[in-house]
């Protein structure tokens, strides 16, 4: 069960197409930052933006890790 974070979503959601600033969204371990990207992304493609156009990175994934 995913729980919907719409207290900070709306607290983020005038800053989704705000081209002039890269946006990161950072915290401790385990926050839930994962979980509030995730929604995010979900807006934003329900809205019409392109997959293609969001950049996301699981730096847990081995695959992402830089050496």
């Amino acid at each position: 069960m995913e729980i919907q974070r719409e207290l900070y979503l709306s607290q983020i959601r005038d800053f989704y197409h705000d081209e002039e600033f890269v946006k990161i969204l950072v915290g401790i371990r385990r926050c839930g930052k994962s979980i509030i990207m995730k929604q995010i992304i979900n807006e934003l493609t329900t809205s019409g933006v392109k997959k293609e156009k969001i950049i996301y990175m699981d730096f847990e994934n081995y695959e992402n890790t830089i050496y």
